[in-house]
């Protein structure tokens, strides 16, 4: 009977806890900390919330990760230490003269060892400093040139994680073997595995500075440059739905005053929105049979206290909403590709801008930066953007939220390379042909009306702004190919 009795209060103190009022789960909680353990749907609860906000934390921390230089260097750096006390140990002793298997192993005594090591360790410290400065300069002509948002385009380049990593290990191997070694010892005495293994890590890092160099030499073009920044803009296309297999939830409509009927939550974090758990805010919505509004998207820039978080109905606890909510909101100091599908496209229209500018005038990447854009909104009409509404299992209306539209995308993409490249003929003609390639790809009139709005600012742009009569001419044939193709 006290059994039975116990677990009743204990699951009345579960039920009080979720769904009781202030002072009933002030006290269940009080009853069952007693006993070691808070409720159960309380500890699941929390085991939820906290996963939920560590993947959130990781997928928007992983940017940050891949653009990063000590990744590769600092597991390297474990590496030759790893291998500088192992090694050393592997063949003490050993006698390698007058056996040919051996031949290319270091012979001779303690103090020729360390001859060695010492003439090796001072030529990769000299050629490591040559690298570091060889990054700081190309850094500095990069932010210069192609503007210092485009710095994380080279710090992503593995190529140069792998070098200063294979330098980094190499001193650190030598400096500690160096060390472990004795002028006093005999031949029979000295580490020659050790010594050797050395010596080739040191014509590794010889071959590693030849492709650090060549690979800086190449990341500086314009070209390159470019391509990198299609990378992952593609990258950021392909994880789309196509547009044929995406399931259209049909719309449903919310109360008209909903905005004047629903709580504003304020924002805990002020910096750029990094990444969002849709599916989070959706489950968590769902379960409190409640609906939620985002009034901003991720890359968008929000402040501490923003009530860009609409809710209804009204919470009892908003500060607990407000935590439990901003659980799901990642910001951070710069914006990541991560969930934001302009990003991508902003460090190429970037790239053009700078171009286009009276410092530069380099209208030939403006045009390869068409280019680009041409493909990646050729391939973006045939994904399936994501919904603004989002639905429970039941079909009901849970969250809603700002999205990137293909406008908002056609936008980023060919907004500021017209306004910059308005007096350049040779810009505005290559991108209504670019805008009319793309209207061959169209799928929806959405698509074709956004594109045709686009071709008639071109043309109005280019018939302000240019005076010569013949490219005038070559501007309306342009215009009238590209609306050809929209119709």
């Amino acid at each position: 009977a006290w059994w039975r009795t116990g677990r009743r209060r204990a699951c009345a103190s579960a039920a009080a806890y979720s769904s009781g009022c202030g002072g009933c789960r002030r006290r269940a909680w009080k009853r069952r900390v007693r006993t070691g353990r808070p409720p159960t749907r309380l500890r699941k609860h929390i085991g939820c919330t906290m996963v939920s906000a560590i993947i959130n934390w990781l997928r928007a921390s992983s940017d940050a990760v891949k653009t990063s230089l000590w990744l590769a260097p600092g597991a390297m750096f474990l590496a030759g230490l790893c291998l500088a006390i192992w090694l050393p140990r592997l063949g003490h002793g050993w006698s390698v003269e007058g056996n040919p298997l051996f031949a290319w192993i270091q012979g001779g005594s303690g103090q020729d060892a360390q001859l060695l090591l010492s003439t090796l360790l001072t030529s990769v410290i000299t050629m490591a400093s040559m690298a570091f400065s060889v990054t700081v300069v190309a850094l500095s002509l990069a932010a210069s040139n192609f503007g210092p948002r485009l710095i994380r385009v080279f710090r992503a380049n593995r190529l140069n994680e792998a070098v200063l990593g294979t330098l980094i290990m190499t001193i650190v191997y030598l400096l500690l073997v160096l060390r472990s070694v004795q002028g006093s010892w005999q031949a029979t005495q000295v580490p020659h595995v050790a010594v050797a293994v050395g010596a080739l890590l040191a014509v590794l890092s010889v071959l590693a500075l030849l492709a650090f160099i060549q690979g800086v030499a190449t990341s500086m073009t314009a070209e390159e440059v470019v391509r990198r920044a299609d990378d992952e803009l593609n990258l950021a296309i392909s994880e789309l739905p196509d547009l044929a297999s995406a399931v259209l939830m049909p719309t449903v409509a919310i109360r008209p005053d909903f905005e004047a009927v629903a709580t504003r939550i304020p924002l805990p974090k002020e910096g750029y929105v990094q990444s969002v758990q849709f599916e989070g805010i959706l489950a968590w919505a769902a379960k409190r049979q409640a609906v939620v509004r985002l009034d901003f998207k991720p890359g968008d820039f929000v402040v501490d206290g923003d009530r860009k978080v609409l809710l209804y109905p009204c919470p009892e606890d908003v500060d607990q909403v407000r935590r439990q909510i901003g659980q799901f909101i990642v910001s951070g100091q710069a914006r990541t590709p991560n969930q934001d599908l302009e990003f991508a496209i902003r460090h190429l229209v970037e790239v053009a801008v700078r171009a286009l500018s009276p410092g530069i005038n380099d209208p030939f990447t403006a045009l390869a930066v068409i280019d680009r854009l041409r493909g990646g909104a050729s391939r973006l009409c045939v994904k399936q953007l994501p919904s603004d509404v989002l639905h429970d299992g039941a079909g009901e209306v849970r969250l809603l939220r700002r999205v990137t539209t293909y406008a908002g995308a056609i936008d980023a993409a060919f907004n500021q390379i017209r306004q910059a490249g308005s007096t350049k003929p040779a810009v505005l003609i290559h991108l209504l042909d670019a805008i009319g390639s793309v209207g061959s790809h169209a799928r929806t009139a959405e698509q074709r009306l956004v594109l045709s709005r686009h071709a008639r600012l071109t043309r109005s742009a280019g018939l302000r702004d240019i005076a010569e009569p013949d490219d005038r001419e070559n501007l309306e044939r342009g215009f009238e190919k590209a609306m050809l193709v929209l119709r």
